[in-house]
């Protein structure tokens, strides 16, 4: 099942509307304020949750009256950000893909929040992204290859996710390794490009965060 996540974060309008009409989406789920682009782009989700402390008051009015089925309303006070109920929610019901839209911006707490969020879902088995007018973020821990002529930027960043990834092997990048050992608290992994029709990005343990991006 293809889930898109539309959350509060910084939204880019024409980028976004764009990839809601050119996915091939099963569930689209509202968090919190990402109400607020869904009115805007005249968007209905299949399901609006969180405790809408940022929500404009008058959009979550008009979605209440409009479709009250699919509102679940959660106390401000609580474990979990809305963001990752609307993870949580899309893991339960079967998804295999996510992708999120709204999870970056100005606000660093909550996009480093949302980046260990890829977590849970890939241990879920779902294949995650966040996605925004200039980054596609996901996490791996297995290979993953990528090819070229569908890459999202020019860049590609490997940035550690645990404290060590071991036995990086890189191939079809501009800049190559093998059987490297990758760790935390430098940026090594920055910056790279693919060189290749295809790049394939291989470790024996460890999980990365690999970062395509475009000015």
């Amino acid at each position: 099942m293809n889930t898109l996540i539309i959350t509060g974060g910084q939204i880019d309008l024409p980028f976004a509307k764009q990839q809601v009409e050119n996915g091939s989406w099963d569930c689209v789920i509202s968090a919190d304020s990402g109400l607020n682009f869904c009115r805007e782009a005249g968007i209905w989700p299949d399901v609006i949750l969180g405790d809408f402390d940022s929500a404009d008051p008058d959009v979550l009015q008009y979605f209440r009256e409009q479709c009250p089925e699919r509102i679940r309303t959660f106390p401000a006070q609580k474990d979990e950000t809305d963001t990752e109920l609307a993870i949580l929610h899309a893991i339960r019901a079967g998804a295999d893909r996510i992708t999120l839209l709204g999870a970056t911006g100005s606000r660093l707490d909550h996009v480093l929040g949302n980046l260990q969020l890829l977590l849970p879902a890939m241990e879920a088995g779902a294949a995650c992204l966040i996605l925004d007018e200039h980054n596609r973020i996901r996490m791996t821990r297995d290979m993953l290859t990528l090819r070229k002529a569908e890459q999202f930027g020019r860049y590609v960043s490997l940035i550690p996710f645990t404290p060590r990834v071991d036995g990086l092997t890189l191939t079809g990048f501009v800049y190559e390794t093998e059987d490297f050992t990758l760790t935390a608290g430098n940026a090594r992994g920055v910056s790279n490009e693919i060189r290749d029709d295809e790049a394939r990005i291989e470790m024996k343990s460890g999980i990365l965060l690999v970062i395509e991006s475009r000015d």
